[in-house]
């Protein structure tokens, strides 16, 4: 079972009223300042003056929040800030987790650390299909080693393991973030795992611990589309994104859905016409259906300011049973040894299996798909803005380094390779990183850069130096 360590959380403070200290918490401070919003942000003064005029305090911030949130203010529950540790969840929970875009995450990584049977996280409802969840999972694990003996580096051999390998990571959220998951889990849906709803447990009763006025507030409006969307796994089928990936042939590789660009050619990108060059983000856009692995998705769900759009996990593995080799991606490590293939391909499919085992025994999708292997491969709709296309340091500019994970990678080029195709006049100012910071950040430099600038070791030396 995981744990949740809270760090911190806020805004709060301890103010000067009538000679006398008064600790404020979030509730009152944000409620002061929201009034405050009608004359004057002096939350002190605030606060002063209506403790000074008797008036009862709780009842005032709870008015405030309540009015604030029917009227759709966020900026009030985007005020309230945790900080906290989920340690040793499985990468189910952590799929969810990182999904909302009002947060910042922090997550350790398996392309630097062995897994061992430690890092198992076991379903809390498995129910009669335990023993069989736990053969296979050491099944994957003792294949997982076989790759890692034969040289098979962690980034590759890690397509073998489970949702239900541990993780943990650090956030840095609003309470705004997650409101969409905790009424998501008041309604005890079926599609999210067990665990996910002792995640919302635990964090909805620390807001409400911190902030009870402003969480009964925000729960107690009950209209489900208020809440910004967010991509989520576990869900029933989406007609949407069925519908789009069967309209563009069940694609193997990228394609572009849509582009708009309502400038056309555009002036050479250089930090010194930033300003104008800002304008580019909402005007220049590209659309794209994307088939990639979890642990591809697990990277791209986090790269928070491309919009995602995400099937669900028990389409991904039916059809990964009705044809698995169309729907299961092998790492080119792997594919290139035809031992290591066989073995690889064959522990995937008798995990595919074990899910439906598992599901035809009567446990739940929900835990079932704990055994699923990273390898599954997804159907993702991605929507890259100016910044994601154009910029150094976003999606397309970092995602072509040559340090980047192989899968990625590949996704960034491909897009960028279409787009090349048929909108040139916005492909030509793409590029790796290196293209516009003028330099490689990296501690090993690499041959991209010569496409742009001239470069030299001498160079580089130098250049760090600088950072």
């Amino acid at each position: 079972m995981f744990r949740v360590k809270f760090y911190g959380y806020g805004p709060r403070a301890s103010i000067a009223v009538d000679g006398k200290n008064v600790d404020v918490g979030p509730d009152e401070f944000l409620a002061a300042e929201g009034l405050g919003t009608f004359g004057g942000l002096d939350v002190e003064a605030k606060i002063g003056a209506l403790l000074s005029s008797g008036k009862d305090l709780r009842k005032t911030t709870l008015r405030m929040h309540s009015e604030s949130t029917r009227r759709g203010h966020a900026s009030i529950t985007t005020s309230l800030h945790l900080e906290l540790e989920v340690l040793k969840c499985s990468r189910a929970l952590s799929l969810v987790l990182v999904a909302p875009i009002f947060g910042s995450y922090l997550q350790e990584s398996q392309r630097r650390s062995r897994v061992t049977l430690d890092d198992a996280v076991e379903p809390l409802d498995l129910g009669d299909g335990r023993q069989l969840y736990w053969k296979m999972f050491q099944k994957l694990l003792k294949t997982y080693d076989q790759l890692l003996e034969a040289g098979v580096e962690l980034e590759d051999a890690r397509y073998l393991l489970p949702l239900g390998t541990a993780t943990s990571l650090f956030i840095s959220s609003s309470f705004e973030n997650y409101v969409g998951l905790l009424q998501l889990c008041s309604e005890k849906s079926g599609y999210l795992p067990a665990e996910v709803h002792a995640f919302a447990e635990v964090y909805g009763g620390k807001i409400a611990e911190i902030a009870p006025q402003l969480y009964r507030a925000r729960m107690s409006f009950r209209n489900r589309l208020t809440s910004y969307p967010y991509p989520l796994l576990f869900k029933p089928h989406d007609i949407l994104l069925e519908k789009i990936v069967r309209n563009a042939g069940m694609p193997q590789e990228p394609v572009i859905l849509n582009h708009v660009n309502l400038i056309g050619d555009l002036p050479p990108f250089s930090e010194d016409l930033k300003e104008v060059l800002d304008s580019v983000n909402p005007l220049i856009s590209a659309t794209t259906l994307e088939p990639m692995s979890l642990v591809a998705y697990h990277q791209a769900v986090r790269h928070r300011t491309v919009p995602t759009a995400v099937e669900s996990i028990y389409t991904a593995a039916e059809r990964a049973l009705k044809s698995p080799q169309e729907n299961i991606v092998t790492p080119p490590t792997i594919k290139k040894d035809e031992r290591l293939k066989t073995h690889y391909i064959d522990a995937v499919l008798d995990a595919l299996n074990t899910y439906e085992e598992l599901v035809s025994m009567g446990v739940k999708p929900s835990a079932a798909c704990y055994i699923l292997p990273q390898a599954l491969r997804l159907y993702v709709v991605r929507c890259y803005n100016g910044y994601n296309l154009l910029y150094p340091q976003g999606f397309i500019g970092t995602r072509t380094c040559s340090y980047t994970q192989w899968e990625e990678r590949g996704i960034a080029y491909k897009i960028w390779r279409e787009l090349e195709k048929t909108y040139p006049d916005t492909a030509r100012h793409m590029g790796e990183k290196c293209r516009y910071l003028g330099y490689c950040p990296e501690k090993d430099w690499c041959p991209i850069i010569l496409k742009y600038h001239r470069y030299s070791d001498e160079i580089h030396k130098l250049q760090q130096g600088n950072l």
